[in-house]
C-alpha cells in the first residue's frame, strides 16, 4: 500500500548524489539579500555581502571540480574547463547585456549613452570591474551615474578567477611535479589566498573605492571556498548542524549590521566569508540542507544567477520609462519581474543552450569559443553602432557651438543674466539647439593639461593667458572648479590686457586644512602640491593678486575650512597682495543633463533649483572677513536670479555634471569676471 505524500514532502526537492541543497539555500539567501538591498537599502543595509557569499560558493564548487578531474584523469584540461564555464555563464549574461543595450537606446537620454553603453561593452568583455575601479579614482568620473550593468563587476571578477585559478593549479603542479600534486595545489591556493587577504586589508585602508572592485582584493574570498575543497568530507556529521547554524548567523549579522558606508571588503568581509565557509563545511546534514529542499527555496537557488543578472538593469532603467522615482509598488513589481525573467531565461536560454546537442552540449572547446566570441560581437556591434550615430550628431553640434562662441549672438549665455541689461531676449536663440551637445557634454571641459595636476601628481603646473609682459599679473590657484574657469580667465585677460596664470590640482586647493582624497597616495600628493604652492607664494614678488577658487562641497563649510584658507593665504610674500576669493558656483546634487534631455525646450525653467538649496556656503566670505587684504568675487548673479538657479542660461547648458561648468558657459562669463577684477583692483 502506497503512503500518500504529505504537503511538506511535496514542497521538498528530491535528493541526488551531486545536489547540495544547503548550497542551493545559500544561493537563495545571497541573491535575495542583494535584491532587497538594491530595492530597499535602508531595510537591509548589508545586503551587498550576498556577493561575497557567491564568491565563496564559486571558489568551492569550481575547485572541487578541478580536483576531481585531476584525480580521475591525471590532468586538468584547461580548454574544456573554460568552455564549460562559457557555456554555463555567457548565454544568459550576453542576453541580458544585449537586452539592456537596446533598452538604453530606446529609453535612456542620449547624454548617458556613452557611459552606459561603454560599461555594457566592458561587461561583455568581462573587464567591468577594472573600468569601475579606474572611474572610482578618476576625479572627473567618480560621480558617474550608476549604470544598468554596474553589477557586472562581480561577474568580471568571477570570470577572471576562472582563468587564474586553473592556471595557478596547473602551473604549481608542473613546477613542483616531484612532490605530491595535492599538497602543492593546496599550498599554492593557500599562499594566494593569504596574499590576497593581506593586500585587500591594506588597500581597503588606503583606497577603499579601488579595493572594492579589484580582482586581487577579492581573490581571497574565492580562495576561502577553494580551500574547503581540500578538506575531507568525512567526520562532519556530529558538528555539521552547529557549524552551519553559526555560519548562517554570521552571514545574517553581516546582512543586518553592515552598511554601504563602511570600508569594504578589508577585514570586515571575513564575517560573511567565514560564515559561508562554515555553512559549506557543515555539509549535507544540517538544517540548511532541509531548507534548501523546499521547492521555493530550491527554485530561487536554481535561478539565482539569472535573478542577479536581470534585477539591476530594471532598477536603473525603469525610472526613465515611468519618468518618476521608484515607488514601493514599482519595487515589488521589479522583484517579481526579475524572478519571472530569471525563470524564463534559465529555462529557455541557459538550460537549452548548454544541454542541447544542436547548440553547445558536448561541443568542442574551439566551437564554444567561436560561439562565445560571436555572442560578444553582437553586443559590441550594438554599442559600436550607437557610438557611431552619437559621434555624427556630436560633430554637427560642435560646429554650431564653435560658431556661437566665436561670434556670440545677443543674450547668449551669461549675458542673458546681466543685471545691467533688462529683459535680455533674443528669439533667434530659441531656434538654435542647446549648446554644448548633451551626448558628449563631459568633454566640454575648459581645463588644460599644462595647468593641471592629476590626483597623484605633486608638480605645480602653471599656464598663462593674456600678454606675457602685462602690467598686471594675477595667479589663479585651486581645484577643478578653478580650472573649469580657464575659458573665463582667458576671456577676462584678453579684455583687460592683463596676464592671468592658472594652476590647478584635482580635489586639492590652497589651504592648510587636512584634505583627504580617494587614496593615501593622492592625499600625500595633494599635501606636496600645496607645499609647492606655499613655496611659490612666499617667493613670488611680481604677483598683483591671487584668485582662489575651489569647490564648495555638498554642505556648508566648517570653521576648519575657513581657518585653513586664512592660514594658507597668510603665507604670501607681501601680505598686502590682494587675495580674490571666487565664490563657488551652484551645486545640483545630481547632474541636470538628464533633466534637460527630457525636453530641452523647457529645460531653463523646469531644471532650475532654488538658490537657497543650490548655493552652498564655501566659507570664502567668512575667510575674506578675516584677511584685511582679501575680497570676495561673487558671480552668483550670472548663475541665479529671482531665487532660482537654472541649468540652461541663454541657450547654453551651464553644467557638464552636478557642479562643473561647461567650457561654453564659462567662456560667456569672461566680461563679467573682467568687470569684477577691474573693480577689485581699481
Amino acid at each position: 500500500m502506497t503512503t500518500p505524500a504529505s504537503p511538506l514532502s511535496r514542497l521538498i526537492s528530491p535528493r541526488s548524489g551531486a545536489f547540495r541543497a544547503d548550497v542551493q539555500a545559500l544561493r537563495a539567501l545571497a541573491v535575495m539579500s542583494v535584491l532587497v538591498y538594491h530595492l530597499w537599502p535602508n531595510r537591509l543595509p548589508g545586503g551587498f555581502v550576498g556577493v561575497d557569499v557567491f564568491f565563496v560558493i564559486s571558489g568551492y564548487l569550481i575547485t572541487s571540480h578541478l580536483l576531481r578531474e585531476r584525480e580521475k584523469t591525471g590532468r586538468i584540461a584547461l580548454a574544456s574547463f573554460w568552455a564549460r564555464r562559457a557555456a554555463r555563464l555567457l548565454p544568459a549574461s550576453l542576453l541580458v547585456l544585449a537586452a539592456t543595450a537596446i533598452a538604453v537606446i530606446v529609453w535612456v537620454p542620449q547624454s548617458l549613452w556613452k557611459q552606459f553603453l561603454g560599461e555594457i561593452a566592458a561587461s561583455a568583455l568581462y573587464v567591468q570591474n577594472w573600468r569601475l575601479m579606474a572611474d572610482s579614482v578618476d576625479y572627473l568620473a567618480a560621480e558617474n551615474t550608476a549604470s544598468p550593468v554596474q553589477h557586472f563587476w562581480t561577474l568580471s571578477a568571477e570570470e577572471q578567477f576562472y582563468v587564474l585559478l586553473p592556471l595557478l593549479l596547473v602551473g604549481s603542479i608542473w613546477l613542483f611535479r616531484r612532490l605530491s600534486w595535492r599538497r602543492v595545489a593546496l599550498a599554492a591556493v593557500a599562499t594566494a589566498t593569504i596574499a590576497s587577504l593581506v593586500y585587500g586589508v591594506v588597500l581597503t585602508a588606503q583606497a577603499p573605492s579601488q579595493a572594492y572592485f579589484s580582482t586581487f582584493t577579492r581573490a581571497w574570498e574565492f580562495g576561502a571556498g577553494a580551500l574547503l575543497a581540500f578538506v575531507p568530507q568525512h567526520g562532519r556529521v556530529r558538528l555539521g548542524s552547529g557549524v552551519t547554524v553559526t555560519g548562517v548567523v554570521g552571514i545574517l549579522a553581516a546582512v543586518m549590521l553592515f552598511s554601504g558606508d563602511m570600508p569594504f571588503p578589508g577585514a570586515a568581509a571575513l564575517l560573511p566569508v567565514l560564515g559561508t565557509a562554515a555553512v559549506i563545511w557543515g555539509g549535507r546534514v544540517s538544517p540548511l540542507e532541509m531548507l534548501g529542499r523546499i521547492a521555493p527555496v530550491s527554485f530561487l537557488g536554481r535561478v539565482s544567477y539569472a535573478i542577479y543578472l536581470w534585477h539591476w538593469p530594471i532598477i536603473v532603467i525603469l525610472p526613465f520609462i515611468v519618468d518618476m522615482p521608484l515607488t514601493t509598488w514599482h519595487k515589488i513589481g521589479i522583484a517579481a519581474g526579475s524572478i519571472l525573467l530569471a525563470w524564463l531565461s534559465t529555462t529557455y536560454v541557459e538550460d537549452v543552450v548548454r544541454s542541447s546537442p544542436r547548440l553547445l552540449a558536448r561541443r568542442r572547446p574551439r566551437t564554444i569559443a567561436l560561439w562565445s566570441a560571436a555572442g560578444m560581437a553582437c553586443v559590441l556591434t550594438i554599442t559600436s553602432l550607437s557610438f557611431a550615430a552619437l559621434s555624427s550628431q556630436e560633430q554637427s553640434i560642435d560646429e554650431v557651438t564653435a560658431e556661437l562662441v566665436a561670434d556670440p549672438p545677443d543674450c547668449f549665455g551669461a549675458e542673458s543674466m546681466d543685471p545691467s541689461v533688462s529683459l535680455c531676449e533674443n528669439p533667434e536663440l530659441d531656434a538654435l539647439p542647446l549648446v554644448p551637445g548633451l551626448t558628449d557634454i563631459e568633454s566640454d571641459d575648459g581645463n588644460l593639461v599644462e595647468c593641471w595636476a592629476q590626483p597623484d601628481v605633486t608638480e605645480l603646473n602653471m599656464c598663462s593667458f593674456g600678454p606675457k609682459a602685462a602690467d598686471i599679473r594675477i595667479v589663479a590657484i585651486g581645484d577643478s572648479h578653478n580650472n573649469a574657469m580657464i575659458p573665463t580667465y582667458r576671456a577676462a585677460a584678453e579684455q583687460l590686457g592683463w596676464r592671468i596664470d592658472v594652476a590647478g590640482h584635482a580635489g586639492c586647493f590652497w589651504t592648510d586644512e587636512d584634505l583627504s582624497l580617494a587614496t593615501d597616495e593622492q592625499t600625500q600628493a595633494c599635501e606636496e602640491w600645496r607645499a609647492q604652492v606655499g613655496h611659490y607664494v612666499q617667493s613670488a614678488d611680481d604677483v598683483d593678486a591671487y584668485i582662489v577658487a575651489s569647490r564648495a562641497g555638498e554642505e556648508d563649510a566648517s570653521q576648519a575650512r575657513v581657518d585653513g584658507m586664512v592660514s594658507a593665504w597668510a603665507q604670501r610674500a607681501d601680505p598686502a597682495t590682494p587675495v580674490l576669493a571666487l565664490r563657488d558656483n551652484p551645486f545640483f546634487g545630481e547632474t541636470p543633463v538628464t533633466c534637460i534631455s527630457d525636453d530641452p525646450s523647457t529645460a531653463a525653467e523646469r531644471c532650475a533649483l532654488p538658490a537657497d538649496h543650490a548655493m552652498i556656503d564655501d566659507g570664502k566670505q567668512r575667510a575674506v572677513a578675516e584677511d584685511p587684504h582679501a575680497q570676495l568675487l561673487d558671480l552668483t548673479p550670472y548663475y541665479c536670479a529671482d531665487g532660482m538657479c537654472p541649468a540652461v542660461i541663454g541657450g547654453v547648458v551651464v553644467y557638464r555634471d552636478s557642479h562643473h561648468l561647461t567650457s561654453t558657459y564659462a567662456s560667456t562669463l569672461g566680461p563679467y569676471l573682467a568687470r569684477e577684477l577691474g573693480t577689485a583692483l581699481g
